[in-house]
């Protein structure tokens, strides 16, 4: 996304949500976590997120904590959330989709 116009769609203290201008890739970043999105893989992220509940998903980690795993498209890669994280990360990433909803809707008229 370094070549891409962004426009800043939501943010809150630890998380950003941007699309690009011009190409309307999305971006996510949540900490330390930057993850890239075309408009149906959002979709499917979004549907995927508001379908966990961290107590039915979570995963007790060696370090004592309890985490859930959100899986990526490559095998290799998952990111984990502690229960604070994990609530604060759904809810984010639930605005943002609905910020962007609106957006597009005014841009519409």
């Amino acid at each position: 996304m370094s070549v891409c116009r962004t426009e800043i769609i939501y943010q809150n203290k630890d998380f950003i949500f941007t699309k690009c201008v011009d190409c309307d890739r999305m971006g996510l970043m949540y900490h330390q976590v930057m993850i890239g999105f075309d408009e149906i893989n959002f979709a499917a992220f979004i549907r995927y997120l508001k379908q966990l509940d961290f107590e039915q998903y979570k995963f007790p980690c060696l370090d004592g904590v309890d985490r859930v795993f959100i899986e990526t498209y490559h095998h290799d890669i998952q990111f984990t959330f502690s229960e604070e994280e994990f609530y604060t990360l759904k809810a984010g990433a639930i605005e943002a989709n609905e910020q962007l909803q609106l957006i597009e809707m005014i841009r519409k008229l």
